[in-house]
């Protein structure tokens, strides 16, 4: 028999060593992109509650005394001053010796076993009332509304610094090789712009990614016109080898390594991300679950399922926005109306983004959070707005590993200051990245001879474990 030739069987074999042997090397391909890639899943310091955060931001400041923290003092003592042991907190835009206290028009009720009080600003919420943590006792320092973001995004009120969105990317990687880790929906500008929601000193790959809910999701994305899938990829391909041997040169640049990263998902972002926000694929019953068949709740409708859709394909960190644009629930005037508003915008979605997260079974592993930069005053601004309050506003959680039906925490009799078990801003980070099973003392990134850390501001942070469940 010739040496080059043989039985059937025997070719087969060697072909199949071939095969193997291509795919072995295509495996270990792989994986020196993956070691080298920064978004690539990275092991927690303790087993997570939560695999995603969905973060339901209500920009200007939501009115405590007017939501979740029912205070009857205000309708006893309503045209009254406030007692005198208030004028210490000294605030910047309202003097509290003068102020005169104003009336919450809303009624409130307990709601469902648990007994949660909410005010009928919302209808749909209380069937979800079960699910939910309210801590009702966080405060901080920061009047003005562009230091409130920044510091409810990134712990301190400079502007510049990572968000929240930023350091969970960057110390979890992501689940998805075709959608970025990070992604913000918001419906307006924000005042504090988009440093809000940056990523800062950390490597570009981790800032958020915005994904717009008309025309292309992402801006830029598209290739240009008459270029073919095959030629992008191998232009794609070669650009990358390049790459990669100039990083082997370099001694493994970790920006370096964040562009070839951002560069390959960019490539596979342009026929996934279509498709994660193509709400057209829900049946009309989960989308009237969300609003999305009233104008009135369209819109923020519209960013909760496109948040539960993103999470499904391994998003780790969603951060949506309402009231963008106009003053949003920034009430100086016309509080009262303005709340009304603001609560039919987001009690549907909200209600429906939980329960259907929860029939899905996509809860117990799906951190929501809820709250704004700041609360409002208990007393008025002119003759019915609510002036920015800082000292004691309210926060929700639910799903992820929190402690449903629980109250935690609370104000004064008037709903001005947090008096019982008062929650800094970077307790709330804390708790949030525990439940991601990220130590919030560990996670570091070295910058300007520092090792950094988000909760590293204004003293020391500790995880809430009163609200988290047994």
């Amino acid at each position: 028999m010739h040496p080059m030739t043989g039985t059937r069987r025997a070719m087969l074999a060697k072909a199949g060593m071939g095969i193997g042997s291509l795919a072995l090397l295509d495996l270990c391909h792989r994986e020196e992109i993956a070691a080298n890639d920064p978004l690539a899943p990275k092991v927690t310091s303790h087993a997570p509650r939560a695999k995603a955060v969905i973060s339901l931001f209500m920009h200007g400041g939501p009115s405590q005394v007017d939501t979740f923290d029912y205070k009857p003092m205000l309708a006893k003592y309503a045209g009254q001053t406030l007692p005198a042991s208030f004028a210490k907190l000294n605030l910047e835009f309202t003097k509290a010796s003068e102020a005169k206290l104003l009336a919450s028009q809303r009624t409130f009720r307990r709601c469902g076993e648990s007994g949660i009080e909410m005010s009928d600003l919302f209808e749909h919420l209380p069937q979800v009332a079960d699910e939910m943590a309210v801590i009702r006792s966080c405060h901080h320092t920061e009047f003005n509304h562009a230091p409130a973001l920044y510091l409810s995004h990134s712990g301190t009120g400079q502007m510049g610094r990572p968000s929240l969105g930023a350091w969970a990317a960057y110390g979890l990687g992501s689940e998805s090789q075709n959608l970025p880790g990070y992604v913000v929906m918001r419906d307006g500008p924000l005042k504090g712009g988009p440093l809000t929601y940056g990523n800062g000193f950390l490597p570009a790959v981790y800032s958020a990614t915005e994904l717009r809910l008309s025309g292309s999701p992402i801006l830029y994305l598209n290739k240009p016109p008459g270029m073919r899938d095959t030629d992008q990829r191998r232009i794609l391909d070669f650009s990358q080898q390049l790459n990669r041997n100039y990083l082997a040169a370099q001694n493994n640049d970790d920006s370096l390594a964040a562009r070839i990263a951002a560069y390959e998902l960019a490539f596979r972002m342009q026929s996934t991300a279509p498709e994660a926000v193509d709400l057209t694929q829900e049946t009309q019953q989960v989308q009237s679950l969300y609003g999305l068949d009233e104008e009135i709740t369209r819109g923020f409708g519209t960013q909760c399922l496109s948040a539960r859709r993103l999470i499904e394909r391994g998003v780790r960190f969603v951060q949506l926005y309402h009231g963008g644009g106009g003053d949003g629930w920034d009430t100086h005037g016309d509080n009262d109306a303005k709340h009304v508003r603001n609560g039919r915008q987001i009690d549907k979605p909200i209600a429906g983004l939980i329960a259907d997260l929860k029939a899905r079974g996509l809860l117990e592993s799906t951190l929501v959070v809820w709250g704004g930069e700041f609360g409002r005053t208990p007393t008025s601004e002119g003759s019915a707005g609510r002036d920015h309050n800082p000292y004691g506003y309210t926060v929700w959680m639910a799903g992820g590993g929190i402690k449903g039906g629980t109250v935690y925490g609370s104000t004064d009799d008037f709903g001005f200051r947090a008096e019982q078990h008062p929650v800094q801003v970077r307790d709330l980070h804390a708790t949030i990245l525990h439940l991601l099973g990220l130590n919030h003392d560990e996670l570091t990134y070295y910058f300007q001879g520092v090792d950094q850390r988000l909760t590293q501001i204004d003293g020391e942070s500790r995880v809430i474990h009163e609200i988290l469940a047994s």
